[in-house]
């Protein structure tokens, strides 16, 4: 059987640290990148820093996913797709057999990419870990799991499962895929957003904050059930058990974002709560002043 090709858009945090594990475990992985990140892939490779060390990783790069004229599965590691047009910006006349894995923190992220090639072709998935984007074509992972979780459709999410234990990453094929994602929503939306709200870290929040972490968790999960997802009646309870055993300094990605002026997953997180909440008659205040505040901040907008 030919080697599975493998493409991620997207180098990086999640992107860059998987490209270079991927790599240094032989699998036939591309990166997609652009701007200052692409060239320096091109000239000098991926830095990683994790409990093996540091090093340098030489990962082969395009500009454009549809450069690869074959490839099986296409992880998409970008920040959460913003709308449909996005989406197609990036998947559009990919190639016709590749499955698209998404990775993004955001609920609506898989329908998107369904919106472009199908649903039948999208793994939705849930990346663990706290990986750190430290400079173009620079990562640093910093403590938790190291895992993606995707839809279990038959052989070849098997397949690629086991390329990813091949290369450290704990690659588990899920047959209730959104019940990890909504999960996952729970946790790195809540102390995201509140985490942003307050500008403190994982640490202070499950302390000092910690009745409105588990209220924003309560309100997802509410969410969740509501649109169908048959959510365990102990969710809460394991995610802020998992909250309370993460590094202590811990910071999201979105919150990191929204401290430096980038552009943040507010909307696609955040908005994306609030957007179903409303769509599934689920009052979510605790988002709702969230959402409405942290938008105020971006838009710098006197009182």
């Amino acid at each position: 059987m030919a080697d599975m090709k493998i493409a991620i858009i997207g180098a990086g945090a999640v992107g860059g640290y998987f490209g270079a594990r991927l790599k240094e475990a032989g699998k036939d992985v591309t990166l997609v990148a652009r701007g200052e990140t692409l060239e320096r892939l091109r000239s000098s490779g991926v830095a990683i820093q994790d409990p093996a060390g540091s090093r340098i990783v030489q990962v082969p790069v395009v500009a454009n996913v549809q450069e690869l004229e074959e490839v099986d599965v296409v992880l998409v590691a970008t920040k959460a797709l913003a709308n449909s047009s996005t989406a197609k910006e990036l998947l559009a006349d990919i190639s016709p057999q590749a499955i698209i894995a998404t990775t993004q923190n955001a609920v609506e992220a898989p329908m998107q990419a369904a919106s472009v090639v199908g649903e039948q072709r999208v793994w939705p998935g849930v990346v663990r870990g706290f990986f750190v984007h430290t400079g173009p074509a620079q990562v640093e992972f910093r403590g938790g799991p190291i895992s993606f979780t995707f839809k279990d459709d038959g052989p070849k999410a098997q397949e690629f499962a086991q390329i990813l234990q091949d290369a450290g990453i704990d690659g588990v094929a899920h047959p209730n895929i959104w019940v990890d994602i909504w999960e996952k929503a729970m946790f790195v939306t809540a102390f995201g957003g509140l985490g942003a709200f307050v500008e403190k870290p994982l640490g202070v929040l499950r302390t000092h904050f910690r009745t409105s972490l588990e209220a924003l968790m309560e309100e997802i999960y509410q969410v969740a059930q509501a649109s169908g997802v048959e959510m365990p009646s102990d969710s809460v309870a394991r995610t802020m058990d998992f909250a309370d055993h993460m590094p202590s300094q811990s910071t999201s990605s979105m919150q990191r974002d929204l401290l430096e002026g980038r552009a943040s997953e507010l909307d696609a997180q955040l908005g994306a709560i609030c957007r179903a909440g409303e769509k599934f008659h689920i009052k979510t205040p605790f988002h709702d002043l969230l959402y409405a505040g942290l938008a105020l901040k971006t838009e710098n907008i006197a009182p």
